[in-house]
């Protein structure tokens, strides 16, 4: 009869401690001595040893009970570990080298690129785990914008085939979030983007903001703008918008509506607000504009305060008005703002010729077509010449500033019309852009907008007229004359290296003008070569043509040439300069990176000794 084995285990212990560290002593750690040199059939007697020891423990369980069971597990334990570690295989098992690739449902990636991604090679071992294939392969989908990408990973051990299954994240249907129901439907029809399409993150986000640009800025994306729900077996797109009530805008505007250093001004700190109010039905959003600034030469402040709103639909009628009190300028589409300050500040050169204009004006547009606007306004102003007030630069400071040229003093009262033609269209503008173009500060004309990107060839072009009317008697004004200009300019890439671009503009008026609204021409932004304003007159005619050689946001050299003129009636009682002179004729070469460039331009009668080099920080036209 067996015995408890409560009773036994005392006595169980009391030997395996006697026993136990001469058992190890003798046999384990002399094994472990000669491992290194035993032969197989030592390994196969110390096995057939542990087979031993594990036969005798099942025989105690049936005679001594647990304890017994215990003694002799750990008995055949010391046996087992008196195994040599040769005896036990640790050696990694090689990868199956894989015979072949099926790759299924792959369109946007071609099957070499997914095999490159898997790192995968026909007739070599496997790289790495199914698993990590997969990571690997679903990354590169992800780096290419296909943030919803599947990959499934088989192999076969017994064929040897790898079957990669890519599901490219196929939209079966689409929704919009966030927004009003009935707009939600027109955004699900309006959307480039289908059902049925690969989602591709970077062509979701230019679709969405091709849709959202009506809005101005009335709809926009959420911080998680897309995502994929597994709906009743079907990838449904959700597109999460937000509807704000409005916005408001405080920053520094430095040469938004002053040069933030002139001749005249000194340093001219500013800022510049914008609040909007937003109309989520017709889109037409009330506007508010200001700006403040400080001109340090003259401790005098400036500012701009005004409004517009749109009325009606699809044609669309804008209403606005402004109370101002500005340095200003005629002479902004030969030097951008920037140029102009840069330029003073630095080498103490004076690009514009700049006079006081503090009053009124309320006017508006009607957009009769996306690409057309007719323009009015009404103008009362007071101009005041400015002179020199400065004597700062950070070289050249031996030399004066030129003299600011004086503009005629007195009491501006002026209707302004004319009409603007954008082959890109208005509705790419922000409220802020409109605001501005409907001031009608730019009567030669707007820069053109660049391109998107490299691979963008659209043609850009725009035409502008502007008639301004001042008559002393119908108007009260102390200004009596007409001046009229139509520009036009186009930028047209001939491939991907190679960009063509002119500008024409042509000026004529009646009656006496004020030299703040003659015309001049020579020298930056309109005829290289030649001194600034060395025509003035009162009409004009220029044409400028250049070719760009390269790429268009890296190094590239532009070639051009320059054309102008101008008149001056009989009867003009104002001083001009250079009224009498043939046509300008500038032609040159320039070095660029991206809207940077270095100009060298001379007299074409005059090469190379009228050579004037130019550096731009932005481009002509």
């Amino acid at each position: 009869m067996p015995q408890n084995p409560a009773r036994l285990m005392p006595q169980t212990l009391a030997r395996l401690k006697g026993s136990r560290y001469q058992s190890l002593k003798g046999s384990r750690y002399q094994s472990l001595k000669g491992s290194r040199n035993r032969s197989p059939s030592r390994v196969a007697r110390a096995f057939q040893a542990s087979v031993a020891a594990f036969q005798a423990s099942v025989a105690a369980f049936q005679t001594s009970g647990i304890a017994a069971v215990q003694a002799s597990a750990i008995v055949a334990a010391c046996f087992l570990a008196a195994v040599p570690a040769s005896a036990q295989d640790t050696t990694p098992q090689p990868q199956p080298t894989v015979r072949d690739v099926q790759v299924r449902g792959a369109k946007e990636l071609s099957e070499p690129a997914v095999l490159r991604a898997g790192r995968l090679v026909v007739g070599e071992p496997l790289p790495d785990t199914s698993e990590a294939i997969r990571e690997r392969i679903e990354h590169r989908y992800h780096e290419e914008g296909y943030s919803f990408a599947r990959a499934t990973v088989m192999f076969d051990v017994d064929t040897r085939v790898l079957t990669l299954t890519i599901d490219e994240g196929v939209i079966d249907a689409i929704e919009f979030e966030g927004v009003d129901p009935k707009l939600a439907r027109t955004f699900a029809d309006e959307f480039a983007l289908r059902a049925g399409d690969v989602f591709n993150r970077a062509r979701a986000l230019h679709a969405l903001d091709a849709l959202l640009r009506p809005t101005r800025g009335a709809i926009r994306r959420s911080r998680r703008t897309f995502d994929v729900l597994d709906r009743n077996g079907q990838h449904v797109l959700i597109v999460d918008l937000r509807e704000p009530a409005g916005r408001f805008r405080l920053v520094p505007d430095l040469g938004d509506r002053e040069d933030w250093f002139s001749s005249v001004d000194g340093f001219v700190p500013s800022l510049g607000f914008g609040a909007a109010v937003f109309n989520h039905e017709t889109f037409n959003h009330a506007f508010v504009a200001g700006h403040i600034s400080i001109r340090s030469a003259t401790s005098r402040a400036g500012y701009a305060l005004g409004f517009e709103r749109p009325l009606f639909g699809r044609t669309k009628l804008f209403l606005g008005g402004e109370l101002h009190d500005l340095t200003a300028s005629d002479d902004q589409w030969q030097v951008s703002s920037a140029e102009a300050s840069l330029a003073a500040f630095g080498p103490r050169r004076s690009y514009r010729d700049y006079y006081r204009r503090r009053g009124v004006q309320i006017g508006g547009a009607l957009r009769v077509h996306p690409q057309v606007e007719l323009l009015f306004a009404w103008r009362g102003e007071r101009h005041e010449p400015l002179q020199a007030e400065t004597d700062f630069s950070l070289w050249n400071d031996d030399e004066p500033f030129r003299p600011n040229r004086a503009a005629a003093d007195g009491r501006l009262n002026a209707v302004i019309i004319g009409a603007s033609v954008d082959g890109d269209g208005f509705d790419r503008e922000s409220l802020e852009a409109t605001y501005r173009r409907h001031q009608l500060e730019t009567p030669f004309g707007e820069r053109l907008r660049g391109p998107d990107n490299d691979h963008d060839l659209t043609p850009r072009w725009r035409i502008d007229w502007t008639s301004e009317i001042s008559a002393s008697d119908a108007l009260q004004s102390d200004f009596d004359f007409s001046r009229h200009i139509i520009s036009g300019r186009t930028r047209v890439a001939l491939s991907r290296h190679q960009e063509f671009a002119a500008r024409a503009i042509g000026g004529w008026s009646d009656g006496v003008m004020p030299p703040q609204r003659q015309f001049a021409i020579g020298g930056i932004g309109s005829v290289h070569g030649y001194g600034f304003k060395e025509q003035v007159g009162d009409s004009l005619a220029l044409l400028n043509l250049e070719y760009s050689l390269g790429w268009r946001g890296g190094l590239h050299g532009i070639g051009f040439f320059d054309l102008g003129h101008t008149t001056i009636r009989q009867n003009q009682t104002l001083a001009v300069q250079g009224a009498g002179r043939p046509w300008l004729k500038g032609v040159g070469f320039g070095v660029g990176i991206g809207d940077v460039r270095i100009d060298f331009g001379s007299r074409l009668d005059a090469v190379p000794s009228s050579l004037q080099v130019l550096l731009r920080f932005g481009r002509t036209f």
